[in-house]
């Protein structure tokens, strides 16, 4: 098996009190939220004591975890990393947390030592008491997730409408602050304060048939000013006087590769647009990581791109090779605030996007090696020069291995290309 580089990765942490009625219910929401389908940092729970810790007790330790009085058994069970990854530690903390003197000072002294040790502490008020944490998370800025029960209500297990509203808008938080920390992990490795670095602002475009109407999309658009601080493009509108079209759009892709990302509003019409499929053809166009200093492996990456699926019912129309494997959601007018479900989950895939850059950086360094931060397709990896001649190589994916028939018709295009997910020589 091949021995892979030894480059850091985000892996996440989330950490609430055992008492907490709705600690297990959040955190399996932000783990299948983080990690969809197996993609992305993993997760790891913190919250049941450890079975040396007797009744009470603390949960087993962390990588890198300091605290005071740890158990040389525990240590010992609960070996710490041999990679020195950034830990993201996400602490759902409510009354219960805060009572526990245990408990808090087991989380002051993981912010104590958070840039020591290449940790980023996300605490999450969960209700009125959270902010009554110790000094050393004072400065920290906390997630205030809305929908929260009133101050006599805190204790109780929450229904599942406001289960839901409470998570909805923590998901929405953390996929705005994971997405910054991941954009800015090069700035990382360089020695920066993670989440202190200059940001990179994630730029979203919107592609649409003007034809069609431009309700989906100016309703996503609306949602982007009012409601987050990411830049968007909507349409000729956005683009400086003089200026030609496609070098704004090749130049902001090429400029900012992992903080663009393209929503395609899909209608009947969408297909017939000249410029709506040349939008496209760029964002799934490869672009070969050039930054990766010093190694034999090619790394090539793909900016996200998220369909929202506007055909009116019955509606005809044609598909398209450039969509490859992209994602879809399906538009409703119905559906409240479905705009912040798309963006999330947009900025959601820029997060990944990011993440799989990092990762894939860890796979073999050798000359015959191509990485990819996406799930390769026919029509993508045609951009490869390496692979659209059929050179014996080994493409690296993130994720699992994909399907037999998607493995076979990858095959059939390239019969000399193997292709190996990233998990397959995971460590």
């Amino acid at each position: 098996r091949p021995t892979m580089a030894t480059e850091e990765i985000p892996e996440v942490y989330v950490l609430w009190h055992p008492a907490f009625p709705n600690g297990e219910a959040l955190a399996q929401r932000i783990y299948r939220w983080v990690r969809p389908k197996g993609l992305g940092p993993q997760v790891f729970y913190r919250s049941l004591p450890a079975p040396e810790a007797g009744p009470g007790g603390l949960p087993p330790p962390i990588p890198r975890d300091s605290r005071a009085g740890l158990d040389t058994k525990l240590v010992a069970r609960y070996p710490q990393s041999s990679m020195d990854n950034l830990q993201v530690v996400i602490l759902l903390i409510d009354a219960h947390l805060i009572a526990d003197p245990a408990w808090r000072q087991w989380i002051s002294g993981l912010a104590a030592s958070a840039q020591a040790s290449k940790r980023v502490v996300l605490p999450v008020a969960l209700d009125s008491t959270a902010y009554n944490v110790p000094p050393t998370m004072h400065a920290l800025n906390f997630l205030r997730p809305a929908g929260l029960p009133a101050p006599g209500l805190v204790g109780a297990q929450w229904e599942n409408t406001q289960l839901e509203t409470v998570a909805r808008s923590l998901l929405k938080q953390l996929t705005e602050t994971l997405c910054d920390l991941l954009l800015q992990f090069d700035d990382f490795r360089s020695g920066a304060a993670p989440l202190e670095a200059r940001r990179s602002k994630v730029k979203i475009f919107l592609s649409h048939a003007k034809a069609d109407g431009t309700e989906p999309a100016r309703r996503i658009r609306d949602y982007i000013y009012s409601q987050t601080q990411i830049a968007a493009f909507f349409d000729e509108n956005d683009i400086p006087f003089g200026a030609l079209f496609d070098k704004v759009l090749d130049g902001n892709i090429a400029g900012s590769s992992r903080a663009t990302a393209l929503i395609v509003v899909r209608s009947a019409r969408y297909v017939d647009r000249p410029w709506c499929r040349r939008e496209l053809a760029e964002f799934r166009r490869p672009r070969q990581d050039l930054s990766v200093k010093a190694r034999k492996t090619q790394f090539w990456t793909i900016n996200p791109v998220l369909v929202v699926d506007a055909l009116a019912d019955g509606a005809h129309t044609f598909c398209m090779p450039e969509l490859g494997n992209v994602p879809c959601i399906r538009w409703s007018a119905a559906i409240p605030m479905q705009e912040e479900q798309i963006v999330t989950t947009t900025l959601r895939d820029v997060q990944l996007a990011a993440h799989h850059q990092a990762l894939g950086r860890r796979m073999p360094d050798e000359e015959d090696c191509i990485v990819l931060n996406w799930l390769p397709d026919a029509a993508s990896l045609l951009h490869i020069p390496d692979i659209r001649s059929n050179a014996p190589r080994r493409v690296f994916y993130p994720g699992r291995d994909l399907s037999g028939p998607e493995l076979r018709n990858l095959t059939d295009f390239f019969p000399n290309v193997r292709f190996i997910s990233f998990d397959r020589i995971a460590p």
